[in-house]
């Protein structure tokens, strides 16, 4: 926490017009959780903040996941939460500051292992030590909605706000659609360099009403998922000052796109060398044996990179979106894709996980693969797009039990954290799967 002050003292500085900060701490499902203070009592926080250890275990519903063992069993038990440096900034609001909190074991002396942020903390340290220095960048996908829904309640696409009438159509990379939305895209960039963001732009996606920010390349990981967080946030708060709903469903309509959430991955040394790349400036063994080991723990990790019903209905091979542990050089229908790149930038981009998935989760499962690199030989690595390439569990019951069997997965994540997120999911499959939708009431109502 040192420090701490002295970015309290430059941020009531730089500004002035802020009267409350919110304190966040993201669940399972990266939810930001907290409470708001008066901005001055922020410098008190880095002395710590107390918040119930079942925050961690809130169901995609905002209710405690008894089953996890957090809440009633142990007495709802506070843990204390100290802020985490760098964070403070502003939001939308111009009244309004946030930081991000994270959570202490039961000594309060380190990080709790359940909280998957510090799980991130602890494999990204395991790299460094082999002095293999991850760089990520992140691609995020949204939908604008109409605030109105449609028939029979269902979600629509925004009015244009400039033509005024509904979008229907796909029109990728479309940059006249991008001049219509411009006061909202203004808004989000400009909201976005006051918060430190690292991101480089936005553009119109596959589907009518669907954009895509990206994010920056860069070495801090921990703080790529942060960004990820505070800029769903920002988002949010964007559409809404602008009459628009948005969602990061992975599949909010049917017949359109999904949302992704794409992660590329390079490894460099202390000197900044690529890894992926040997002196030649070829493809290394290390490159093969990162892919192999990514491949072969992928059906493993579905389930923490799919992490509700709706995930799963992302995946069609019309869509782009990969159902078999694949990869392809320049092909965006498999699972790792190797864009276009020199010996300098050679990476690997990760496209399973839609723009719902946890991104603590998302980099802690690309970091496991790195260092599960080691059991693989690089002869190992299966060729492109090969045609015995492992099918993923496409249903959230197939992935749940994969993951509770699978021994590669358990070597590199806490296994109190893989019991935690199951149980959190398993409980809300439960709960889903006891629903009457109307399709059913639809077709069985009287032909049953």
């Amino acid at each position: 926490m040192n420090g701490f002050k002295e970015e309290v003292k430059n941020f009531k500085q730089q500004w002035p017009e802020i009267r409350f900060v919110d304190l966040l701490f993201t669940d399972i499902n990266a939810t930001p959780r907290g409470k708001r203070i008066p901005v001055e009592a922020v410098e008190k926080i880095e002395k710590g903040v107390y918040l119930p250890l079942s925050t961690i275990s809130l169901s995609i519903e905002g209710n405690v996941v008894e089953e996890a063992g957090l809440g009633e069993a142990l007495g709802e038990p506070d843990h204390i939460c100290y802020p985490v440096p760098g964070t403070l900034t502003t939001t939308f609001n111009p009244e309004v500051g946030q930081v991000m909190l994270t959570m202490m074991d039961e000594s309060g002396s380190q990080p709790t292992d359940l909280c998957i942020r510090s799980v991130l903390v602890n494999l990204l340290e395991q790299l460094h030590q082999r002095e293999q220095f991850p760089v990520v960048a992140i691609e995020l996908e949204f939908y604008l909605l109409d605030k109105n829904r449609g028939t029979h309640g269902a979600i629509q696409p925004p009015l244009n706000p400039i033509h005024h009438d509904r979008e229907y159509r796909s029109d990728v990379y479309n940059v006249e659609n991008l001049d219509d939305y411009s006061e909202f895209l203004r808004d989000l960039n400009d909201a976005a360099v006051a918060q430190g963001l690292n991101t480089s732009g936005a553009l119109s996606e596959s589907a009518p009403g669907q954009f895509e920010i990206n994010f920056n390349h860069q070495q801090d990981v921990v703080n790529a998922c942060d960004q990820v967080i505070l800029a769903k946030r920002l988002i949010r708060q964007v559409a809404q000052a602008h009459d628009f709903d948005v969602t990061f469903m992975a599949k909010p309509y049917a017949d359109e796109a999904g949302n992704g959430k794409h992660m590329h991955l390079s490894v460099v040394d202390k000197d900044g060398r690529n890894l992926f790349s040997d002196q030649e400036g070829e493809a290394s063994p290390f490159y093969y044996q990162t892919l192999a080991a990514m491949l072969a723990m992928m059906p493993d990790s579905m389930a923490l990179l799919c992490p509700n019903v709706n995930s799963y209905r992302r995946f069609s091979a019309s869509m782009y979106t990969p159902t078999h542990a694949n990869w392809g050089e320049n092909h965006r229908g498999v699972a790792l894709r190797i864009p276009m790149s020199d010996s300098h930038n050679r990476r690997i981009e990760h496209r399973i996980a839609g723009a719902d998935v946890n991104p603590y989760v998302l980099a802690s499962v690309i970091l496991a693969g790195l260092l599960a690199s080691e059991r693989f030989t690089f002869e190992q690595c299966p060729p492109q797009l090969a045609d015995n390439a492992v099918e993923l569990p496409l249903r959230m019951p197939d992935a749940l039990i994969k993951l509770a069997s699978s021994e590669l997965m358990s070597m590199y994540l806490p296994q109190s954290f893989i019991s935690l997120y199951l149980a959190c999911k398993q409980r809300e499959l439960a709960d889903f799967e006891k629903a009457v939708t109307p399709l059913e009431i639809e077709w069985m109502l009287h032909s049953a």
